[in-house]
């Protein structure tokens, strides 16, 4: 009679040999699931966060820049901001004892936008500002040495027009900038109003009734009531049709509601002028 776990002779019979096989089987079944693992780590492609997001580099902050001299040699400086089709030249300091209002050309400068290309000149009399005088060093008034038709020699506004380097250094500047609506920053006591010449009614309209949220003071006041000759309104408005607004501040106005009143007045003009974008005559000379 044979055993059942031995053959005859010694040997390891059939149901030893099954036994002995079993732990080898297992381990080469745990040996294929470890490398099927391996397999499946190797080509699930692994799930990253995205990089992060780079924030929009800040605007550029304009920066003053001479553009000439005055007669005492003091630097005129502009400054231009936005890049809007609506093209926006922003006079100060005509006068150079009507400083209400000038302190806000350094915010204007910096408040870039696309509804306008605004260039600014932060004060065109800087000989005047420094001894608190209307005139410039040579006793001119720079807002009567304009070639306008109406130009009239004399001690008030120079014996020739243009005879000023700041009014010639101004006039090169607007000739290359090329603007579509000019605005000159004044101050009087009949202020706080808005004077206009050439085809500017309706941008008159828009900053008097804005600034009228700072004071129901303001208005629009077309005709001032005395002659200019050769100012830059008679220049540039009647004589190139050019639309040009004079902001008369009060004098003695706070600067800070004259600063509010001349920012939101110039953005509810230069909706308007943008939503027009005028078919206006060029300055003599220049090609659009």
């Amino acid at each position: 009679m044979v055993d059942g776990g031995t053959s005859t002779g010694g040997r390891p019979g059939h149901g030893a040999r099954m036994a002995a096989s079993v732990p080898v089987a297992w381990r080469y079944a745990w040996l294929l699931v470890a490398v099927a693992l391996l397999a499946a780590c190797v080509s699930t492609p692994k799930h990253t966060a995205p990089p992060p997001v780079a924030p929009p580099p800040p605007a550029p902050v304009a920066r003053w820049m001479p553009i000439g001299s005055s007669i005492e040699r003091r630097p005129l400086l502009v400054a231009q901001s936005g890049s809007g089709p609506l093209r926006v030249y922003l006079i100060g300091g005509v006068h150079g004892d009507e400083t209400e209002g000038r302190s806000v050309l350094e915010s204007v400068k910096n408040q870039a936008g696309s509804a306008a290309t605004i260039r600014i000149l932060r004060d065109l009399n800087p000989d005047g500002t420094a001894a608190r005088s209307r005139v410039n060093a040579r006793g001119h008034d720079l807002n009567r040495n304009w070639p306008a038709t109406n130009f009239k020699p004399g001690p008030e506004g120079g014996f020739s027009p243009l005879s000023e380097p700041e009014t010639q250094v101004l006039e090169r500047d607007l000739r290359a900038f090329r603007p579509d609506v000019v605005v000159v920053l004044h101050s009087m006591s009949l202020g706080p109003l808005v004077n206009y010449d050439g085809p500017a009614d309706r941008l008159a309209n828009a900053f008097a009734g804005a600034a009228r949220s700072v004071s129901p003071e303001w208005y629009v006041r077309p005709d001032m009531g005395y002659e200019t000759s050769g100012s830059l309104g008679s220049y540039l408005g009647i004589d190139q049709q050019l639309p040009i607004l004079t902001i008369e501040l009060k004098r003695g106005q706070d600067e800070a509601s004259a600063a509010t009143a001349l920012q939101i007045g110039l953005a509810a003009m230069i909706r308007v002028g943008q939503a027009r974008r005028m078919d206006v005559a060029p300055l003599q000379g220049i090609q659009r």
